[in-house]
């Protein structure tokens, strides 16, 4: 046989293996997910090319998929689990919007636990809290709580009143201000001030700040840009930070909030019992409570501080500051929900005064805004798990309700967007109606823009604190509007498609809005 033949044969036969292989990976994989329909792609789901490929159906699911489709896929199949499965990779994973699931793959006693490799990246700020698991994430939870505290949550109110007070100051005595990108204008460097603040224990101010002996950046300037460029170390060699100007400033800034760091822990090392129990009961900022733990069963490692301080900043900063921007913008489109915010303020102001974080509990309707906020706009749009071990979830209402069998090992995507927009639990789920939150027996179940289980969002209470605050003192001295010159109405156009249009977030690290153009009027 001619040698062209014998190449030929083999490439053939290489080929007929590699085919029918694949064709049985797939179906393996279609059996894992009990055939339940769903997406089937021939690209599967990546965190990290899901949402730069655009969507092309059977091809891939594409960018934005949990905002893009919210209800709709589990609406069109009639159920509220999915099973999807992609041939590059042959692998295949459940995605669920019901409530008792959801609760049922949040707590590792039912065989769940966290998606690691989502989070593989993240393990380059350091040993910390998101990424351990088992009896080091219980170590690290045990010491950690205790500095989400009721006395910090007071320092987070004051630091946000004040933050927002030196804002408004510096818009001088306009009658209005207008912010082409509220988020870069105004909810961004607020929430860096904040956490600088009540987070990390520094003295910064809404203006310039001097940059003090043996550093080249403010720290705020230092957190700001951090912030801003906090995944390049995960992504860029060292050697590529030369390659343009930007990393390399971004590659100095994470240097100069590193060196601030490493004084504030050697400041630490040189002070006295007394100095230190005397900072305790002083500092009530996440990182002084942390960083002057004098129990050494109940000390982090200093990889393990700067490692948590730089994961609080990353899930802290965004998270919040898009939340109030969002509000802003709801608010701006809704001025009817600004007002009741407004009128149960003032009922407040009038009967004690300048409001505090005492009062928080008795701003209900502030905090029914950023629910209803977070329910159409969670902030996390899709939570990933994992099953540890065979296991099973019960999907459905009674006596509709069925047993799902998991496989050990498969992927279980939560998603949230899913959930929240489900009209069996939230009636009209596309409009925005605080008052679903007014009501003391809204569905718990059905709202999980703060996780569930043991691994919920340890700063929950800080992002509402600095979010009332925040929206308190200034919707107080200022109401919010649409600037038309920049965004028109549209003829025909209904609210919701205008909200869309507004907004219009992406899927990033967190739910990001697009540029929003709103003007900021005193009141009178």
């Amino acid at each position: 046989m001619p040698l062209q033949h014998l190449i030929v044969s083999g490439v053939s036969a290489y080929l007929l293996v590699w085919v029918t292989t694949r064709w049985y990976q797939v179906r393996w994989a279609l059996a894992q997910v009990g055939n339940y329909p769903g997406e089937r792609t021939l690209f599967g789901f990546s965190p990290h090319w899901t949402n730069i490929l655009p969507h092309i159906p059977y091809v891939t699911i594409g960018k934005n998929y949990s905002w893009r489709t919210k209800y709709r896929v589990f609406e069109s199949l009639g159920t509220s689990i999915h099973g999807s499965v992609s041939v590059f990779p042959p692998t295949s994973y459940l995605t669920i919007s019901d409530p008792s699931a959801v609760k049922q793959a949040s707590y590792p006693r039912n065989n769940f636990g966290k998606k690691m490799e989502y989070y593989a990246m993240l393990k380059g700020f350091g040993n910390n809290i998101l990424i351990v698991e088992g009896e080091e994430w219980k170590r690290q939870r045990r010491i950690v709580s205790p500095a989400f505290s009721d006395k910090n949550n007071h320092l987070v109110w004051e630091a946000a009143q004040g933050f927002v007070e030196q804002m408004m100051d510096s818009w001088g005595s306009r009658q209005s201000t207008i912010l082409h990108d509220v988020s870069e204008d105004l909810s961004l460097p607020l929430s860096i001030c904040v956490i600088a603040k009540a987070g990390l224990g520094q003295n910064v101010s809404w203006g310039r700040d001097r940059i003090p002996s043996g550093h080249t950046l403010t720290f705020k300037d230092a957190l700001a840009t951090f912030a801003k460029t906090a995944h390049l170390p995960l992504i860029l060699p060292d050697w590529a930070w030369s390659l343009r100007r930007s990393w390399n400033e971004a590659k100095h800034a994470h240097g100069e909030l590193r060196l601030y760091l490493q004084e504030m822990i050697n400041g630490r090392r040189g002070l006295s019992e007394g100095e230190i129990r005397d900072a305790v009961t002083q500092k009530h900022d996440l990182f002084s409570q942390l960083l002057y733990a004098r129990d050494a069963d109940n000390m982090l490692e200093e990889d393990e501080l700067i490692g948590n301080v730089f994961i609080f900043l990353i899930a802290g900063h965004e998270t919040t500051a898009h939340t109030l921007a969002i509000i802003l913008a709801l608010l701006a489109l809704y001025p009817q929900a600004q007002d009741k915010i407004v009128k149960q303020v003032r009922e407040l102001e009038h009967e004690y005064g300048k409001l505090s974080y005492s009062h928080i509990h008795q701003l209900t309707y502030t905090m029914a805004v950023i629910y209803e906020t977070l329910r159409l706009f969670p902030t996390v749009p899709m939570i990933p798990k994992m099953a540890t071990a065979d296991t099973t979830l019960m999907v459905g209402l009674p006596p509709d309700n069925r047993t799902i069998h998991v496989p050990k090992s498969m992927t279980v995507h939560i998603q949230l967007t899913g959930l929240h927009y489900n009209p069996s639990y939230w009636e009209s789920p596309e409009e925005f109606d605080p008052e679903r939150f007014m009501d003391p027996h809204w569905n718990r179940d059905a709202f999980i823009a703060f996780s569930l289980g043991p691994r919920a969002c340890i700063g929950r209470r800080f992002a509402e604190t600095s979010l009332v605050a925040e929206l308190v003192t200034l919707l107080s001295n200022y109401k919010v509007s649409i600037d038309e010159s920049r965004f028109r109405l549209i003829n025909g156009e209904s609210i919701v498609e205008r909200r869309s249009r507004l907004i219009n977030p992406n899927e990033r690290i967190t739910l990001t809005p697009a540029p929003m153009p709103l003007v900021f009027s005193r009141r009178d």
